[in-house]
C-alpha cells in the first residue's frame, strides 16, 4: 500500500484560496496514484476533515481533473490535465469566435453609415461647429464630451474661484481626470489669485495632480480648450461704458468645434503663458508678481479709471484694491488715486505707453 505523508491540519480561520488550491493539488496526486479511491479514503489517508476533502473535490472537479470511475459513484479516477483544458476551454474558443463573427458583422453594417455620416460633414460632435447656450445641463454634456475626446492637451484662462463661471467648475473635476490620463495642462490665473485662499486651494489640488499653474497682471477673459481643436468661451459679452474693457455673460457659453479658431485661442493662451509668472504653491501671498501687480494698478490708476472697474480688471474685491492703493498713495505721498497715477507714470513706474491707450478707453470712467 502507497504510504501517503498526512497533510498538516489546517490554520484555523478562513482558509484562502491558495491553501484550499495547495490541498487539491494533493488530492489529485493521491487519486492519480490510487485510481477507484473513495472520499472517505482520500480524507484518512491525508487525515483532513470531510468538509476540506469537499472544497478540495469540488475545485477538482470545477477543473476537470477528477470524475467518477465508470459504473461507480464512490470511486474517483484521475483525468489528464491536457483533456481536462480541452473540455473546460473548447467552448470558451467557439463563443469567443462566435462573438468575433457577429462583431465583424456589425462593423461591416455600420461602415457604410459612417461613410455617408462623414461625408455629409457630420464628424463634428454633437452637430455644429458653433453652439451658443445658456442650458447648465446641456453645457456639462458639452464638457464632459470634450474633456473625454481630448487626448493631449487642455488650457484654461480663468479669473479667481470666488468669480468663477459655472462651466468652469464643471470642467474641474474633468481637468483633473484628464491628468490622470496624461493630458497636459497649463492653467493661467491672475495674479490676485496668489492672495485668494479659495483660488489657492484649488491651484494645490491642480499642482498635485501634475498641472501647470501661471499667474498673468490681466486675466480678466475666460476660455477653456481641448486639444487646439474644441474651445469654450462666454456665451455674450458687452463693453463696459467705464473702461471699455468687455463684459463677460454670467451664464451662458459658446461652445466652438472649429479648430482653426481653437488653434487661435491656444495661440493667444501662449503669448499670456510665456511672460506669465510660475505659482509656487509653498509660497504664501504674492511673493516675486507684487511688483508686476502694483505696475498694473498704478497704469489703471494713471488712465484714469474708477476703483470698482479696476477690480473687476484685475479680479479684486473693490475693498482689496483700496487697501492696495492706499498702500501706493502712502509710498508716493501722493493726495488722491489719480495723482499717485500720474506720478507713477512721470517717475517712470509705469508703462507711459501702456498707460495712455488706457486712458484713452477709460476717459468716461476717469475719477
Amino acid at each position: 500500500m502507497l504510504d501517503i505523508i498526512p497533510a498538516p491540519n489546517p490554520p484555523s480561520g478562513p482558509r484562502t484560496r491558495e491553501t484550499v488550491d495547495v490541498f487539491a493539488v494533493q488530492v489529485y496526486e493521491l487519486v492519480l496514484s490510487r485510481p477507484g479511491v473513495t472520499r472517505e479514503e482520500v480524507g484518512r489517508a491525508l487525515d483532513a476533515p470531510w468538509q476540506r476533502v469537499d472544497e478540495a473535490l469540488g475545485v477538482l472537479r470545477t477543473l476537470r481533473l477528477v470524475k467518477a470511475a465508470v459504473g461507480l459513484r464512490d470511486e474517483l479516477v484521475a483525468v489528464d490535465p491536457e483533456a481536462a483544458q480541452i473540455e473546460l476551454t473548447v467552448p470558451l474558443e467557439r463563443a469567443i469566435h462566435d462573438n468575433r463573427r457577429r462583431l465583424a458583422g456589425v462593423q461591416g453594417q455600420l461602415q457604410s453609415f459612417v461613410e455617408a455620416f462623414n461625408d455629409r460633414g457630420h464628424d463634428r460632435p454633437r452637430g455644429g461647429t458653433v453652439v451658443v447656450t445658456d442650458d447648465a445641463e446641456e453645457i456639462e454634456l458639452r464638457l464632459v464630451e470634450a474633456a473625454h475626446r481630448c487626448t493631449r492637451e487642455i488650457l484654461l484662462m480663468q479669473p479667481c474661484v470666488a468669480q468663477e463661471h459655472p462651466e468652469l467648475r464643471q470642467a474641474h473635476p474633468l481637468i483633473l481626470d484628464a491628468l490622470q490620463r496624461g493630458v497636459r495642462v497649463r492653467v493661467l490665473y491672475p495674479h490676485t489669485a496668489r492672495g485668494d485662499a479659495g483660488t489657492r486651494a484649488r491651484i494645490r489640488e491642480l499642482v498635485a495632480a501634475g498641472g501647470a499653474v501661471r499667474t498673468s497682471r490681466e486675466i480678466h477673459r475666460r476660455s477653456l480648450v481641448f486639444d487646439r481643436n474644441t474651445a469654450f468661451v462666454p456665451a455674450e459679452s458687452t463693453v463696459d461704458a467705464d473702461t471699455g474693457a468687455t463684459v463677460e455673460s454670467d451664464t451662458g457659453v459658446t461652445a466652438v468645434y472649429e479648430p482653426a479658431v481653437a488653434t487661435f485661442l491656444g495661440s493667444l493662451h501662449d503669448l499670456v503663458w510665456e511672460p506669465a509668472f510660475p505659482l509656487e504653491t509653498a509660497t504664501v501671498g504674492y511673493g516675486d508678481v507684487r511688483n508686476d501687480l502694483r505696475s498694473t494698478i498704478l497704469e489703471l490708476l494713471a488712465a484714469g479709471i474708477k476703483d470698482d472697474a479696476i477690480a473687476r480688471r484685475i479680479g479684486l474685491s473693490e475693498r482689496s484694491l483700496r487697501r492696495h492703493v492706499a498702500a501706493i498713495m502712502r509710498d508716493l505721498a501722493a493726495g488722491s488715486r489719480f495723482q499717485a497715477g500720474v506720478m507713477a507714470a512721470r517717475s517712470g513706474l509705469v508703462d507711459p505707453v501702456r498707460a495712455g491707450a488706457l486712458t484713452d478707453l477709460g476717459e468716461e470712467g476717469a475719477a
